[in-house]
């Protein structure tokens, strides 16, 4: 009994996860700073930088009268606000942060010990009328020194105020557990190369580039459920254990399609997967993909930061060189 407790042990310690780096960690609340009446010193060069990085875009030719009056619009705006107010009431100041989001920064100063950190700030800016086309933004920027958490679009899935073309499938997203995820996104999707319909890639290709997004989540929150990762439900993960083998043989014969509507509802922004009913998962195509690279990457021994760093080119062959079957 005492050997095999010390084998156990032994084990234990050698499946020990290894350490992660000190880090100096804080979010500054940008939205708290502005609700205030007057600014000291510290807070309004802080602000100014912010603003002129990530709401400016780094557009350093903007007039410093515009910024000012862009700060009296916002302070004098009730609408603005009461939502300022409503994002305290759900984050107060006192909210901890660190649990949240530290753990992933250290993974991610791991993996490139080089790079410095962006400041982190959480901002409220409102919604625009078309709040689809520019969520991911809004939710999440990675500007040049900053990245912004724009904490209005993390309420709740029934908060009644988010732009109306949103869906419900997308507004499941827009809740506390799920900021870790898109803040990760920001930093992954900064170290791969664009893929887009002008590039004409193949739906293998789309696969394999969200596939490599859905290892590095796996890698760098690997405290989260797959639900969240994949923004699936319970009911999608079963769905998949009973079906996949057959939706990828489904899927199989667009592999090599680049014709972008006809390989969309595999991989786009959808409820579900028409061709298999409402009960199925969307982004089949994702979730596919994942499966692939995550064997590639076990079998082959590639390190997380060369497979975010692949081009497109070389998609094809991580996905055949997997040898991936459900």
């Amino acid at each position: 009994m005492a050997l095999a407790a010390l084998c156990g042990l032994i084990l234990s310690a050698c499946q020990r996860a290894p350490d992660l780096p000190e880090i100096g960690f804080s979010v500054w609340r940008a939205e708290v700073v502005l609700r205030q009446s007057t600014l000291s010193p510290i807070d309004s060069a802080r602000l100014r930088a912010f603003f002129y990085d990530c709401v400016y875009e780094g557009d350093t030719a903007v007039p410093d009268s515009i910024y000012r009056t862009d700060l009296r619009t916002l302070a004098e705006d009730s609408l603005f606000r009461w939502l300022i107010d409503t994002v305290l009431r759900r984050y107060p100041e006192s909210y901890d942060w660190s649990s949240q989001l530290k753990p992933l920064f250290q993974r991610w100063k791991a993996l490139y010990p080089e790079d410095s950190l962006p400041a982190l700030v959480t901002f409220v800016i409102g919604y625009g009328p078309v709040g689809a086309l520019t969520l991911e933004r809004d939710m999440c920027q990675l500007c040049e020194k900053h990245l912004m958490i724009g904490l209005h679009y993390f309420l709740s899935d029934t908060f009644g105020f988010y732009p109306p073309d949103l869906p419900y499938f997308i507004r499941r997203r827009l809740t506390e557990p799920h900021i870790p995820v898109f803040v990760a996104l920001r930093l992954i999707r900064s170290k791969m190369p664009d893929l887009s319909p002008r590039m004409l890639p193949k739906m293998i290709d789309y696969m394999v580039w969200y596939g490599i997004q859905l290892y590095a989540l796996e890698q760098l929150l690997p405290e989260l459920p797959d639900t969240l990762r994949l923004f699936y439900t319970a009911e999608h993960m079963e769905w998949l254990r009973e079906n996949s083998r057959h939706a990828y043989k489904e899927l199989l014969p667009y592999f090599q399609e680049s014709r972008y509507f006809t390989i969309q509802p595999y991989i786009g922004e959808e409820p579900f997967t028409k061709a298999f009913g409402k009960d199925s998962p969307p982004r089949l195509g994702w979730y596919f993909g994942w499966q692939a690279v995550r064997k590639y990457a076990q079998r082959e021994g590639v390190p997380l930061h060369r497979l975010l760093e692949l081009s497109p080119k070389e998609y094809n062959d991580v996905f055949v060189k997997s040898g991936y079957k459900p």
